[in-house]
Parts: C-alpha cells; structure tokens; sequence
C-alpha cells in the first residue's frame, strides 16, 4: 500500500487581507497562516507516514525574497527527510517569479521537476510525473510535455492550470477535463485554483485548492487530499486551515429591539464557533431584514 498527500498553492508568507489585523489576538494567527497550513500538512504526512507529499506548484508568492521563509521551509522538508518522505514539486506561476526557488538548497529528499517534463519511480508499481512552469506565463496546453505513463504501473501526474478557465484565476496551462481523461494517467495531481473540486473519479482529476484561505473572497475550511493506493486508489480530504474566513448571513427580522437583536446575534456566532474546522475563524456579518 501506497499514501501520498497532495497540496497546491500555498503561497507562504502570502499577506493576508483582513479587518482582523486591527485585533491583535488575531493579528499573529492572520499573518502566519499560511506557514501554519504548511506545518499541519508537514504533520499530517508524518503522522498518516505517507510516501510522498506532492506539490503542485505556487509554494511561493510571487517575487517576495525572505531568507526566513526559506529557513523555515528547509526546516519542514527536512522533517520529512528524517521520516523517509520523498517530496515532489512542480514550479506554478508564482514559483516561476520567485528568485528562491532558484537558489534554494533543498534537502536531497525533494525532486523538482523542470520545464521540460519528467517522471520519476516512487515505488515498484507507482511513478510521479510532472511539467513545471519554465515562465511566469503559460499561455499553451503542458500536456505534450508529460512522458507516457508507465505500464502496469500506477501513473500520478502533476500539473499547475486553470483548466479551461476559472473565475478570478488566468488562463494558465489551459486543457480540459475530457484531454487529462485521455491522457491515461491514474491520478491528476493539479494545482493554481484555490477552489477545491474533484473533477473526476475514473481517473481520479483532483484541484486540491489552497490550504489556507487568505481573505474573505476565500471561504470556509481549505484542506490537502490523501491517497491511498492499494488494489484501487481511495482519496480523502484532511483539514489544514488554521484561520477560516466565512460570510455569515443574519435575518433580523424577528428581533424587536436592541436586545433582542443581540440575542440573534450572539446565538449565531455561537453555531458559528462551534462548527468551525480550523482553530480561528474571521467572520464577516451580513444583517438582512426589517426589524
């Protein structure tokens, strides 16, 4: 049996742009949320002791240079080195723009794969195979770029897009669900839109979505997916968030005064708390209706 964890776009130290800034109980959770995502992901790859953790491009956001990201995130590869963990990862967009990603001395654990396509044995039956973006642009389809898959082997492939286009997103790598179907990989490893969807299920063609949320235009709880490869392969979605954005409606139409409204008020927020997956939550309250 097989366990790999997939993520994407995690764009550490990426600003988060929050009202919550203002309260400096939240203001250290908010600023290091992205690092706390990757550290649950680092965690949960020891504890389900997976093979490999795959990275399907943007772990960097955009041109920012910091040599303390770059020593925290040697620190969380190297976690995984010690746990006999192979990592995989493929440049996106924003990788493409970053200068540490050039000049990074990752632990020997790490295989990035470059611009010109590769594949590399995982195990005796399970091969990895991933493009990387070789620009920041990425206006044509990286599909011919991939190496066939591998005969009577379990075939995972890697790839940053958007698809056949996406709200708020640029067209990057662009192809279509039907084109990776054909492609005869068994699993899609994608990354770029921050939106978890599962495209497919034969072969399995899974956006993993960002694991940490960084506004209010990225609600609810973000998560890495876990594969299971035995005589099939399963795939389950685990929570990495640490601060969750949400938009919560309130109908005050049945509050008759002050009072009464904050009563409205304080059992919704309540049900909120209380239903949250990460550890913070970041609310932004919509009150609808005549009092």
């Amino acid at each position: 049996m097989t366990k790999i964890l997939h993520t994407a776009d995690i764009h550490l130290d990426s600003p988060l742009r929050s009202l919550a800034l203002r309260d400096p109980d939240l203001r250290d959770q908010v600023h290091t949320a992205t690092r706390s995502a990757f550290t649950r992901i680092i965690d949960t790859a020891i504890a389900e002791s997976v093979n490999a953790l795959l990275i399907a491009g943007d772990l960097f956001d955009g041109a920012e240079r910091s040599a303390r990201t770059a020593a925290y995130l040697t620190g969380q590869l190297d976690r995984l080195r010690d746990g006999g963990i192979r990592v995989f990862y493929i440049k996106g967009n924003h990788d493409a723009e970053n200068p540490l990603t050039g000049e990074l001395n990752l632990p020997d654990n790490v295989h990035i794969f470059d611009g010109r396509g590769g594949k590399v044995q995982l195990s005796e039956d399970v091969w990895i195979h991933g493009v990387s973006f070789a620009n920041r642009q990425a206006p044509e389809s990286l599909l011919p770029k991939f190496p066939a898959p591998v005969g009577g082997a379990i075939n995972i492939a890697m790839l940053h897009t958007s698809l056949a286009g996406a709200g708020g997103h640029d067209p990057y790598a662009p192809c279509a669900v039907s084109d990776l179907v054909a492609a005869g990989f068994d699993y899609w490893a994608l990354g770029h839109v921050h939106r978890r969807q599962v495209h497919a299920e034969s072969p399995w063609i899974v956006m993993s979505g960002t694991p940490q949320g960084r506004d209010i235009g990225e609600p609810g709880p973000k998560s890495a997916t876990l594969l299971t490869i035995g005589d099939t392969i399963e795939v389950v979605e685990v929570p990495t968030s640490s601060v969750e954005f949400l938009n919560v409606p309130i109908d005050a139409t049945k509050a008759e005064n002050d009072d009464g409204l904050r009563d409205v008020l304080r059992q919704v927020l309540r049900e909120t708390a209380n239903s949250l997956t990460s550890g913070s939550g970041v609310i932004r309250l919509s009150l609808t209706g005549s009092t």
